[in-house]
This record gives C-alpha cells, structure tokens and sequence, in this order.
C-alpha cells in the first residue's frame, strides 16, 4: 500500500469541491489548510447565497459576451473559490496555512489580495489531471503585487 503525498490529497479534496460550482464558465474548488494538515476550510465558486445562478438561468454573460478569463470581473454573479474558502475559515484559521486549488493554473489579482491578507503563506494549483502542480509562495504573490501595480 502507498499513501498519498498530501499535495496530490489535498488537490483531490479541492477537486470535490469543485464539483460543487454553479458557474457554466469555471468549476474551481479551494481547500485551505493548517501547518498541522487539518482542514480550515473549503470552496468552490459560485453566486452569493440566495442570488440565481448562471447554472439555473441556462446562460452565462461572460460567455454570451466572449470575456476574457482574468478580465472584467465585475461582469462575474460568482464569488471565486479562493475568496469563498477565505471568508468561511476567516484570518486567524488562515495564518500560515496553506491553499490548494483545482481548476485553475492562475490565481486571479482580486484572489491574489485576499490571499496575501489572510495570511496565507503557500498555494499549490492544478488545472486538470494532466497538468503538472503548480507552487506560489505568498512572498511571490506580494511582490508581484508590489512590482506591477
């Protein structure tokens, strides 16, 4: 019996999350997780509670209007699954953990905020199985945030 490297378990955990997501354009799954490998959080993206979802309208305006991934996210229902992990653990449950996201193999600038607020300090990204893991460190994320805006 081999057991799982925690990267690849913890990317599974954020790929189930995913499978939540009610965005036509994006499923994406986030697990936040504590030094000691326990679980703060997790999320997937999609609308604010109570707001009808793309998924349940049949139509997405992003798509309708061929927006560009990364771009106008004001034009977005959906709350990404990086800000919705985020918002349920809350800042103290995230100092110094660690993200894992599924589905994307970019964080976007509004993700990359959050982040470096919560005190995140490491995020590990796959987009799908076939491509390789990716590793930021949130000092990579800040200074790119200091070098570029």
């Amino acid at each position: 019996m081999t057991i799982k490297p925690w990267n690849e378990y913890f990317l599974e955990i954020a790929k189930t999350c995913a499978s939540r997501s009610n965005c036509i354009k994006a499923q994406v799954g986030a697990v936040i997780v504590g030094e000691d490998k326990k679980i703060k959080a997790t999320g997937y993206n999609g609308v604010p509670s109570k707001v009808v979802s793309c998924a349940e309208r049949g139509r997405c305006y992003r798509i309708e209007h061929n927006i560009e991934s990364g771009t106008r996210y004001e034009t977005c229902r959906s709350i990404h699954a990086e800000q919705n992990a985020i918002i349920q653990a809350g800042q103290d449950r995230c100092h110094n953990a660690t993200m894992y996201i599924w589905g994307h193999e970019i964080i976007c600038i509004l993700c990359k905020r959050f982040i470096c607020q919560a005190g995140i300090k490491d995020v590990y990204l796959q987009k799908d199985e076939n491509s390789e893991v990716k590793h930021i460190s949130v000092e990579q994320i800040r200074k790119e945030l200091t070098d570029t805006i």
